[in-house]
């Protein structure tokens, strides 16, 4: 890869960066992911509901949603059932706070879930058709499915930045997965965690102050580590893999956290 090249792939990577900071979309909300499990012939529509009445203004459920629903339990938020479109999204939840699933039917017949309650504010739950059942996986087994999806993306961005900038991976391999895995498994139980349950402005400040940590740690690690062509370069190269992995990781978060809620 010739110089202008690289310049021009380091400064496209950072003017990507710069886009994703300054309009800052891609960061899940406070939110809840419904999946219907087993036979969902003749489901209507899927409601939230909630022990107190929610203060957003909503448009008005079906009639046959709210005639028989349980006492002390309002409709938070509802939406017509289409078994393509799963989990079904509801967001701006109040949390801390126990909730129910209302699951409607062509012939009026509601199931109403037992009381659930999230331990993070990001988190998906399935609820059985037949039997009105609703779980969530584990805390940890949803934290590694986050660490897998983003550790195998973030290799194979910085794996083509690493070719494009000359070094041979077979002189490299070692060190360029033990630094990726070590700095991933850094990003998921802070950066990661933080997501799930701070809000917009959190999660945003600690991207900033744990990716920096990262930058840094990436660029002595591969410096000291990598082999073939120039300090300066290796250094070049960290910093522009990164910039790439976090701007397009950022652009697709939202779809990769609402596949990996937990």
């Amino acid at each position: 890869m010739r110089k202008p090249q690289r310049f021009l792939l380091c400064l496209l990577a950072l003017l990507t960066t710069l886009t994703v900071f300054a309009s800052a979309n891609g960061l899940p909300r406070n939110s809840i992911y419904i999946s219907i499990a087993g036979l969902d012939d003749g489901i209507t529509h899927v409601a939230l509901l909630g022990s107190e009445p929610y203060p957003r203004s909503l448009s008005s459920p079906p009639e046959a949603l709210t005639a028989t629903l349980p006492d002390g339990w309002y409709v938070w938020d509802w939406i017509s059932y289409d078994p393509k479109d799963q989990p079904m999204y509801f967001m701006d939840v109040p949390y801390p706070g126990p909730f129910r699933v209302a699951v409607l039917h062509e012939d009026n017949t509601l199931l109403v879930t037992d009381e659930a309650e999230r331990t993070v504010k990001m988190q998906a739950f399935t609820v059985s058709a037949e039997t009105g059942a609703i779980s969530s996986m584990g805390f940890w087994f949803g934290l590694f499915k986050q660490f897998l999806c983003t550790f195998i993306f973030t290799l194979l961005i910085e794996l083509f930045v690493l070719r494009e900038f000359g070094f041979k991976l077979d002189d490299n391999i070692g060190p360029f997965l033990l630094v990726n895995l070590a700095t991933q498994i850094l990003m998921t139980l802070t950066y990661g965690r933080m997501l799930l349950n701070d809000d917009l402005g959190q999660a945003l400040f600690w991207a900033f102050a744990i990716e920096a940590m990262i930058f840094v740690i990436e660029s002595l690690a591969y410096a000291r580590f990598l082999r073939g062509h120039t300090r300066k370069r290796r250094v070049a190269y960290a910093i522009t893999a990164n910039l790439a992995s976090f701007a397009i990781g950022a652009l697709l978060i939202t779809p990769i956290y609402t596949a990996l809620a937990f």
